[in-house]
This record gives C-alpha cells, structure tokens and sequence, in this order.
C-alpha cells in the first residue's frame, strides 16, 4: 500500500475511530500477541482498515458502527497463547471481547454486538446476520491469512501513519 495512494482512507479511518484508537486499553493491545509476530492492535485495525475500506464499495448506512465493531472485535485483552480459559480460545475471546467493550465503552447494538460474536463464523457458536457481521466475517479471514503469510506486512505504512497521527 502507497502512503500517498491511502491519504483519503487514513483521514476517514481516523475519522471513524480516532476516539479508540486513543483509548489506553486499545493502545494496550499492542502488547498482545495474536497471530505470530503480529500483534492484536495490528491485527484489528488492519481488519476494520479492510472493512471500511468494503464499505466504501457497499455505502451501507451503519458504516460507523460497522468499522468501529471491526477495530474492537479482538477486544479480549489477554495473552492467548499462554493464558487459559475453561473454553478454547476460538469460542471464548468473542464473547470477552463483548462484554470487555461494554465495560469500557458502552452497550453495543444488536448489530455490533452480533457481528463480534460469529467473527469466527463457521465455527462460531453464532452465524453472522448483518451486511456488517459478514463484512467483519471476511476481512478477518482475509487478514488472518495474509498475517500468517506475512502479506499483511504491505500494511504497515498505513498502520504506523495512523498510529503516529492517533497519539495520545
């Protein structure tokens, strides 16, 4: 991705979720390791980048709360590889994602709510049931993909422009 190219993104992306990006438990998921070497704040705003950026293409009218769910999806705040739950991690991080969201941040919608808990989908618990739910389905996969094979490095300039423009 050229920087130049993402100027007009970078602005709507910041536009859309500075406010949590900025957020010190936000800024705390880059010490959360997710796929590998990447880190779940990468990981997360490369997924809702890929989701607004789907948006974009679609014009679906809950564009913000879509890309917002995106960012905090992996909101779950723990070290998976070495922490533990009595439920694997595959079915056990969405719903600490919801409920650490609501923690901090409020009550999500129905929408939200349901596109974080079938982001696993299929084999989540629950199937997606919103434009937003399936969006946030595909870019994850997607993403996931490219941070296991490395691909998702070519994200990297886009990542650190808007973290350096996101200071707290």
């Amino acid at each position: 991705m050229k920087l130049e190219n993402e100027q007009r993104y970078i602005d709507k992306y910041i536009e859309l979720t500075g406010d949590l990006l900025r957020h010190p438990d936000v800024q705390a998921m880059k010490t959360y390791n997710h796929h590998r070497e990447v880190t779940t704040h990468f990981h997360s705003m490369y997924v809702s980048y890929t989701v607004m950026k789907m948006c974009e293409a679609l014009h679906p009218s809950e564009e913000r709360e879509i890309v917002r769910a995106a960012l905090l999806h992996d909101f779950y705040l723990y070290e998976w590889y070495t922490e533990k739950h009595e439920e694997k991690h595959i079915w056990y991080h969405p719903k600490q994602s919801v409920k650490n969201i609501e923690a901090r941040f409020g009550k999500l919608s129905d929408m939200q709510r349901n596109m974080i808990l079938a982001h696993m989908f299929p084999m989540s618990y629950e199937t997606p049931s919103s434009l937003g739910a399936w969006l946030l389905t595909a870019a994850d996969k997607r993403c996931a993909t490219n941070d296991y094979f490395g691909i998702s490095r070519n994200f990297i300039p886009v990542y650190n422009e808007i973290n350096r423009r996101t200071q707290i």
